[in-house]
C-alpha cells in the first residue's frame, strides 16, 4: 500500500516536470527507498552525513548517492541480475586495476536487505565529456597519449583470474580486441589544472571483445577529434 501511494504522488509531481531526463531522475529518486539507503550509508560510514548528491545511473539501472565528497554508493534498481553485475565488476576491477597506467578506484561490496551495494571512492575532477570542447582540443596531445596508453595496456592484458568472464576463455587479445569499457568519454576523470587523467571509473559494462567502435561509433561526439587522436596514438603503441 505504501509503495502504491508513493508512486501515485510521484506521478503527480513528475507531471509538472517538463524535461524528460530531469523527470526520470526525480521519478527514480522518489520511488526508491531513499531514507532506508541513507540509514545504511550512515551506519556504513560510522559518522554523520554532511553532504549528499544523488544521481541516476545509465538507463535508470542504479541510484547513486555521493556522500561528504568521500564516497559514492550505488544501489541497484529494478535489475534481477544486479548481484551478478556487482560481483562481476568487482572481479574485473581487482584484476585490471594493477595493470592500468591510470588509477582505477576499488569496488567495495556490502550486503543490505538482500541486495549488494557498491561503494566507490569519490574522485574530484571533470568527466572527459563534460570538458569544454575547446579545452579538450587545446590539450589534444596530452590527453590522447594518456587515454591511448590506458586502452592499449588494458586491451592487451589477459589476467587469468577473469578469463572465465570472456565469451571464450581461450580468446586472446589483439588489435582493438580485448578488455575495454564502452563509455570511454564518460568515465575518464581529468584534473582540469594539469590535464592529467586521474582516474577511470564505472566498469559495470566492461567486456572482452572488439572495441573498435569506441573510435568510430560515436560520430556525434563533440570529442570525436580527440578520439581520432587517441586512435593514432593507440596504433603507434600497438604497431610500434
Amino acid at each position: 500500500m505504501a509503495g502504491s501511494i508513493r508512486r501515485f504522488f510521484t506521478n503527480i509531481i513528475c507531471g509538472f516536470i517538463y524535461n524528460r531526463d530531469t523527470r526520470r531522475r526525480v521519478r527514480v529518486v522518489l520511488n526508491s527507498s531513499m531514507v532506508d539507503s541513507l540509514r545504511f550509508i550512515r551506519k556504513n560510514l560510522g559518522r554523520p552525513i554532511r553532504k549528499i548528491k544523488t544521481f541516476v545511473g545509465y538507463q535508470a539501472r542504479n541510484l547513486l548517492i555521493s556522500v561528504n565528497d568521500e564516497y559514492i554508493y550505488k544501489f541497484p534498481l529494478r535489475r534481477s541480475n544486479s548481484r551478478e553485475l556487482t560481483l562481476r565488476e568487482s572481479r574485473i576491477v581487482s584484476a585490471l586495476a594493477p595493470l592500468s597506467p591510470i588509477y582505477v578506484p576499488p569496488v567495495e561490496v556490502f550486503s543490505h536487505r538482500g541486495v549488494l551495494v557498491r561503494r566507490y571512492e569519490f574522485i574530484r575532477g571533470t568527466g572527459l565529456r563534460q570538458m569544454p570542447v575547446e579545452v579538450a582540443l587545446a590539450n589534444l596531445e596530452t590527453l590522447s597519449k594518456q587515454i591511448a596508453r590506458f586502452m592499449y595496456e588494458i586491451g592487451c592484458s589477459d589476467p587469468e583470474s577473469i578469463r572465465d568472464l570472456k565469451p571464450d576463455a581461450n580468446m586472446k587479445p589483439g588489435y582493438m580486441h580485448g578488455w575495454s569499457q564502452g563509455d570511454i568519454c564518460d568515465n575518464f576523470i581529468v584534473d582540469m589544472n594539469t590535464m592529467q587523467v586521474i582516474a577511470f571509473i564505472d566498469w559495470e559494462d566492461s567486456a572482452f571483445g572488439d572495441f573498435s567502435r569506441i573510435f568510430s561509433g560515436d560520430r556525434a561526439s563533440p570529442h570525436r577529434e580527440l578520439m581520432s587522436a587517441v586512435k593514432r596514438e593507440y596504433d603507434r603503441l600497438y604497431f610500434g
